[in-house]
């Protein structure tokens, strides 16, 4: 084979076989060198493909798609710095255990050192980030079954036990384009001689759980409904966060007010169940990092965490054994919690009946008016944490996603627009204005992809986080270098990327009419706060709970 011959095998090869093992999604960034690989796309029927220009907005939008469908999207670029683009949506996917497979061309390996153009060391460029990392270049063969092989393996790698990115760099020698595609057919034998199953092991022992008196669960993204069956089959309170199914089902014992008991309240557990990754509040993360010794980390793999109990398993698993015990834990401890959980609830939706300029009030607000069955991206920062402290246990079905693997603020628009994709139900991202500006570009990817998107806009100024640090707002420079106003024109940019736009304040909120969402396109909604007066309502609910606590 001649090289354009080469080029068009390799890339028809490993595309039809990613088809055949049901990838849906390919993102692709236009370049020269990753022809071939956009040639076997265009040839085939079963991926759908998205032409995204900007390489950190594609990464972010296959981290979306495969977020939803638990399934990876791959990720096609060209050479050179097009590549160093995708470093924080992989970062974040490997740190969130997304499946990805990110497939970049490169110039051959002689030319890397020579000062040729676009060319780069891409060779482990991802290093630490990636479950699985390949070169075509060390590769000698250039057979069927080698590539088939390599195609297989990546998705197991992607999607199997520690779930993450993997990548596969391909030089390409020129020339790149063919015209007269050889016709390919993919040797179904071949492909599925393999078990997506066979690399996972159940690796635990059950303590004597029975043993305990004052157990709680705490869980943080893990999604599984019979972890809530289980706690009221055995009375345990769960101190559940907005990433688990806090809005799917509806029972008394979940905990949504966490930080407030304990914040006001001595709590002495003596069994702690935990389920997920970290949690988002430091509060809870501090009640935990003290209790090392009486906690049980429940998971598939073991990744990214410093438990010192870990039950390695998946959770239907332990779940169905903890339910073969035959006793109840005592009711008086899960009523003591369900107590306190319902008098601060009381509270907050008293204090939130008169509109507040309140950023909890308004995400409270927010989350009353969505329609059932919808998802919502949450932003990072404060609209996480206030969705998390401001908003309680209901059965609405909306559900939840959020990018904590690095929790970082860029690429939150991308990957609600990956997030969005063939989705007819409705979907909502909520952020502040500085992430929304990081990812201002991704707006002109609707002309792509056709979605529906409400994004809503809290923008406060310049993103005020760090205000909740102690002592730092009273820096003489805390402007200056921790505030960062951008005094953005929505409305502006909103013409100017054909979105549509809506301005609210937060006493033009409370109404249940859904009307100002959209189901079509990328509607833009803007809450402006005024942060000095979030403040003073902030302190003035802590006050109160701290005496209705006592």
């Amino acid at each position: 084979m001649n090289n354009k011959e080469k080029n068009y095998f390799i890339s028809k090869y490993l595309i039809m076989a990613y088809a055949k093992l049901g990838v849906n999604y390919a993102f692709v960034s236009p370049g020269s060198r990753n022809t071939p690989l956009i040639l076997a796309l265009s040839d085939q029927k079963k991926i759908k493909s998205y032409n995204i220009i900007d390489e950190r907005s594609s990464g972010y939008m296959a981290l979306g798609i495969s977020k939803m469908n638990n399934q990876p999207s791959l990720l096609v670029t060209t050479s050179g710095t097009a590549v160093s683009n995708l470093f924080p949506s992989i970062v974040e996917a490997y740190m969130s255990s997304v499946p990805m497979i990110i497939l970049t061309a490169d110039r051959p390996r002689h030319l890397v050192g020579t000062g040729s153009n676009q060319t780069i060391n891409q060779y482990k460029i991802f290093n630490n980030y990636v479950n699985n990392f390949i070169d075509f270049s060390d590769i000698k063969n250039f057979d069927c079954e080698t590539i088939i092989n390599i195609a297989i393996d990546s998705y197991i790698k992607s999607t199997t036990h520690s779930k993450g990115p993997v990548h596969i760099n391909i030089p390409f020698d020129l020339p790149l384009h063919i015209n007269q595609r050889p016709k390919i057919q993919i040797n179904n034998n071949k492909l599925f001689k393999f078990d997506l199953n066979n690399n996972f092991k159940n690796q635990y022992k059950m303590p004597d759980f029975k043993k305990y008196l004052k157990p709680i669960i705490v869980c943080t993204n893990n999604k599984n409904l019979n972890i809530v069956s289980t706690a009221k089959k055995y009375n345990i309170p769960i101190f559940m966060e907005c990433r688990g199914s806090r809005f799917s089902k509806k029972c008394d014992n979940i905990i949504s007010s966490y930080e407030f008991i304990l914040n006001n309240n001595v709590i002495n557990p003596d069994l702690i169940l935990r389920f997920g990754d970290k949690p988002i509040s430091n509060i809870l993360n501090k009640f935990l990092e003290k209790r090392t010794d009486i906690t049980y980390l429940i998971t598939e793999s073991v990744f990214n965490d410093n438990a010192k109990n870990i039950i390695e398993c998946k959770t239907s698993i332990f779940l169905e054994e903890f339910n073969k015990y035959d006793f109840k834990y005592d009711i008086i401890w899960l009523n003591n919690f369900i107590k306190k959980q319902n008098k601060i609830k009381k509270y907050i939706n008293n204090f939130f009946n008169i509109p507040i300029e309140h950023e909890g009030y308004i995400i409270n607000k927010i989350i009353s008016i969505v329609p059932s069955n919808s998802n919502l991206m949450i932003g990072n920062s404060s609209p996480i944490r206030d969705l998390d402290k401001f908003t309680f246990n209901n059965a609405s079905k909306i559900n939840i996603f959020a990018n904590r693997g690095a929790s970082g603020i860029d690429g939150i628009i991308s990957t609600s627009i990956g997030l969005s994709i063939d989705q007819e139900k409705y979907n909502f991202l909520i952020l502040g204005d500085i992430s929304f500006f990081y990812d201002l570009s991704a707006l002109m990817n609707q002309s792509q992809v056709c979605i529906n998107l409400n994004i809503i806009i809290l923008n406060n100024g310049g993103g005020h986080i760090f205000d909740r640090l102690e002592g730092l707002s009273e820096e003489k420079d805390y402007s200056k270098y921790w505030l960062t106003p951008l005094n953005l024109n929505i409305k502006d940019i909103a013409k100017a990327f054909q979105c549509n736009y809506l301005k609210l304040n937060h006493k033009s909120l409370g109404s249940k009419d859904s009307s100002i969402f959209s189901n079509s396109g990328i509607n833009l909604i803007e809450i402006e706060i005024d942060s000095s007066n979030h403040q003073l309502e902030n302190e003035a609910i802590n006050k109160r709970l701290k005496k209705e606590l006592v």
